[in-house]
């Protein structure tokens, strides 16, 4: 072999180019740790543990210090006290079937009192542990997309915001778990990999276990960012993750139908859903900005901030914009949604917070990557300053929530003063219902007209024996001989004489 002529052929330029260009672009980039997206593995995973960590710290600490607040709180604590005794499959409050909501959140909280025993802290921890991770999330998604500063402004921006810590995080509701699933599905609704497909689909079958209709927000966001980007890929996405979340969700519904028939369906579609779309269930409205007006206020000034950049990283370029795009959208359907439904109240624009905390961190972090170094450091210490601002309201905003579950410390007590006083009879009578009574009475409540009431307490033979009557009503029924057992406000609850 003429080992010259070979080198001499090797070493030529012209043969040798072409397989230098294949050689580099086969070669396999250097192992950096670092991320496609040029960020660090460790980088989301840091940011998504300092959040839950500092989200811990301000959402646990006294769950169980502040008694329920009147409604929703109390209703969901009994429906889940129910659970213990009825099975999951028959939600039951006030001695009657409840099929105003899905289920998870009572299974949930079920568990949570068959660990912990019955108590306020038990009944708020898995909603409480739903918040922490929405925050962790969002922390997670944001540096995943744009870096470690974006990665913590998202978190701080929700624990700034006092709606979100109250209905988001701390209090047991349904829009705490809701959330937590929608962020969840859309986080890896951009994976090509076949079974994180499932597990968003998964996490979309348990939104609307948790919140019905309401679950179906990520892949109804994914669909219309795939229809504004004209990707078919992203709406086949889209439409496998909700099919999927319909699949899991199927079982349940199709027991209610099946056990409850046109009586669930009137209740669950019907009182719930169309009827707030329809008229204010309340029989008083709100402006159609009144959502708007509740984002700001109960958010935060950072909100109009995050929109602005979230709007504007979608004019941007293609990369930017599938990046923030589902997420502002999902927060433009939550708006429009609650905006466009007669019924408006205080939390329904809630979950549009951590998808505008989320896609405006991101567009925020996407610009920070400018050619100029001065531009880039002053748009990473704007953002910084931002979060921290935010950041630092939160204790404020957490002593505010609390404030507002301590006005509900009168009904703890009164419902505690009834348990042991009237633990005999079948129900108490009243002209309105009293979520919290229920709960820490023990005791049903069953409502009628002022007069009806009047007239069964005076008869011997009559249920009910125990009423909770307003104070004018209570004066006539002392005078013809009732029991004043205690008074909470202007209530006053009177036994018959002689029962």
């Amino acid at each position: 072999m003429d080992v010259s002529r070979t080198l001499a052929v090797q070493s030529s330029p012209s043969d040798r180019a072409p397989y230098v260009v294949e050689e580099c672009i086969k070669e396999k980039p250097p192992r950096t740790g670092r991320s496609s997206r040029g960020h660090t593995a460790l980088v989301p995973r840091r940011a998504a543990l300092i959040a839950a960590c500092v989200a811990a710290l301000l959402i646990l600490p006294g769950l169980g210090r502040t008694p329920l607040v009147d409604w929703d709180e109390s209703i969901y604590a009994a429906v889940s006290l129910g659970v213990l005794q009825n099975g999951p499959f028959r939600l039951e409050w006030n001695g009657e079937r409840y099929d105003r909501k899905p289920p998870l959140l009572f299974w949930a909280m079920a568990v949570s009192y068959r660990l912990l025993g019955v108590s306020e802290a038990a009944a708020r921890v898995p909603s409480s542990l739903a918040g922490i991770a929405t925050v962790g999330l969002a922390a997670w998604v944001a540096a995943r997309r744009a870096g470690l500063v974006a990665g913590l402004a998202a978190p701080a921006f929700l624990l700034g915001s006092e709606l979100f810590l109250e209905r988001g995080g701390r209090r047991a509701c349904t829009d705490a778990l809701v959330i937590a699933f929608t962020m969840w599905a859309l986080a890896q609704s951009d994976a090509r990999r076949g079974r994180h497909l499932l597990g968003a689909g998964g996490m979309v079958g348990l939104a609307i276990l948790s919140k019905g209709v309401m679950g179906l927000l990520a892949p109804a966001a994914l669909w219309i960012a795939g229809v504004a980007s004209r990707d078919r890929e992203q709406r086949q996405r889209a439409l496998v993750i909700g099919t999927v979340g319909l699949v899991v969700a199927y079982p349940w519904y199709l027991y209610q139908v099946v056990t409850d028939g046109s009586a669930f369906l009137a209740t669950h579609f019907g009182r719930e859903i169309a009827s707030r779309v329809l008229q204010p269930i309340h029989g008083t409205g709100a402006p159609w900005w009144y959502p708007l007006w509740m984002l700001w206020s109960g958010g935060g000034p950072w909100v109009l901030l995050a929109f602005g950049a979230a709007v504007a990283s979608s004019l941007g370029d293609r990369s930017r914009r599938a990046a923030t795009a589902p997420w502002l959208i999902a927060a433009l359907v939550v708006l429009v949604v609650s905006m466009g439904m007669q019924t408006k109240l205080p939390w329904y624009p809630l979950a549009a917070l951590p998808m505008l905390a989320v896609s405006g961190s991101i567009a925020w972090g996407g610009a920070l990557r400018a050619e100029q170094s001065k531009i880039a450091l002053a748009l990473r210490t704007g953002l910084a300053l931002i979060a921290l601002a935010t950041l630092s309201t939160a204790g404020r905003a957490r002593e505010e929530v609390l404030a507002g579950e301590r006005e509900f410390e009168g009904f703890r007590r009164f419902g505690t003063h009834v348990a042991a006083t009237v633990a005999e009879e079948p129900f108490i009578g009243a002209t309105e219902e009293h979520p919290s009574l229920v709960f820490y009475g023990g005791r049903p409540i069953r409502t009628f007209k002022a007069d009806e009431l009047d007239r069964l307490l005076l008869d011997p033979n009559a249920l009910p024996r125990v009423a909770f009557v307003p104070a004018e009503h209570a004066t006539a029924l002392l005078a013809a001989g009732a029991v004043e057992l205690g008074r909470l406000g202007d209530r006053v609850l009177v036994r018959r004489r002689g029962s």
